[in-house]
């Protein structure tokens, strides 16, 4: 079972969400009214600072108010998950969350079993964001004007692979290495090689960074929608 924090001054949000996490493996252990209102200790049970924890926030108007709190949140439980539940996609309030170090980024609007299967990925270490970002990035770079798009070259194809392309299109999709494994009939450890290669060529630290920049460079995406809203 996951240790889980629910962060919403609504009850009623709260109380929405304990009901779909009942029957999984997040265990609701504790509820706060705000990020401030955590107590460390009585989450980690005995003050140990490494204790698997998924703190669930519902996004406050501006992101920028609870900033300080995630990353101190970080700081204090060093084996922590944060997923910031919003209202609307804001792609500005999105990276400021991901930079104060949340590790997803979901849509209320979100089914229960995309919710379900989106917080067991993060708990796996990855990183989840709603799929229709993908389409969002991928329309703004094909409205852009021919000037604009001059300026912003495709991929070179000297500098990933046919195979690596493959996989970052699907990566850009929103995919976990699960399923591009499972599309590109491959193994799991081998899509994960394929990632540490993509990562060191793009000269990102993680997926997230990779597929906006992938879908900043024209890369179309191969979304698999299932897992998001």
């Amino acid at each position: 079972m996951t240790r889980t924090c629910l962060v919403s001054e609504s009850n009623l949000f709260r109380a929405g969400l304990k009901h779909i996490l009942a029957e999984s493996e997040f265990d609701v252990a504790f509820e706060a009214g705000s990020l401030c209102e955590l107590d460390f200790d009585e989450i980690c049970g005995n003050g140990a600072e490494s204790c698997e924890t998924l703190v669930l926030v519902r996004k406050p108007p501006d992101i920028r108010t609870i900033e300080p709190e995630i990353v101190q949140l970080k700081q204090k439980l060093t084996d922590c998950r944060t997923v910031i539940l919003a209202g609307t996609l804001a792609t500005e309030q999105m990276a400021i969350s991901f930079a104060a170090g949340a590790d997803g980024y979901l849509l209320e609007e979100i089914s229960s079993e995309a919710l379900l299967e989106s917080l067991t990925l993060v708990m796996l270490g990855e990183k989840v964001f709603p799929s229709r970002l993908a389409a969002m990035l991928s329309g703004a770079s094909h409205a852009a004007s021919p000037s604009q798009a001059q300026s912003m070259p495709l991929i070179d194809n000297d500098l990933l692979s046919r195979r690596e392309l493959e996989v970052v299109r699907r990566l850009a999709g929103g995919m976990s290495n699960k399923l591009i494994a499972r599309e590109l009939e491959i193994s799991e450890a081998t899509v994960k090689v394929h990632l540490k290669s993509i990562l060191k060529k793009l000269g990102v630290t993680n997926r997230t960074q990779a597929a906006i920049w992938a879908l900043n460079k024209g890369v179309t995406a191969l979304p698999q929608v299932v897992r998001f809203q």
